[in-house]
């Protein structure tokens, strides 16, 4: 198992185009349980974060934050529904990632366009820092 990094370290395990692809939101039945998930689009990102939607879609393409302010990446993982410095949701993030499904975003009419792209970017890019 990795080992869960803790403070700024985190922004080297979760780099942008990561945490857009975690965007998503649990939906709940009548009885309060989750009962699928979905993810967010660029709009309600921007919503939830108070950005721009054009500030989001360039944030979600990149690979690092280098050349994000502090402030606009609190925004940023705030409005994925992503909290860099939880363990609870990087260890989800790991799963997910380990596990390779990605199943919400396969559901998404958008998978083919915009989000199998992205993932293969984050994962060529991964296997390049190895």
């Amino acid at each position: 198992m990795r080992k869960i990094r803790k403070g700024w370290a985190c922004f080297d395990e979760f780099p942008p185009i990561f945490v857009r692809l975690l965007a998503r939101e649990k939906i709940r039945n009548k009885n309060g349980k989750t009962s699928a998930v979905r993810v967010l689009t660029d709009e309600e990102i921007a919503i939830n974060a108070g950005m721009d939607v054009f500030d989001v879609r360039s944030i979600s393409q990149m690979h690092d934050w280098s050349e994000i302010s502090v402030g606009e990446a609190k925004k940023f993982c705030q409005g994925c529904n992503f909290d860099l410095f939880d363990w609870q949701v990087r260890n989800g993030a790991y799963a997910l990632a380990s596990n390779g499904s990605f199943a919400y975003l396969r559901s998404s009419p958008d998978w083919i366009k915009k989000y199998k792209p992205m993932l293969m970017s984050f994962f060529n890019a991964q296997t390049k820092k190895i």
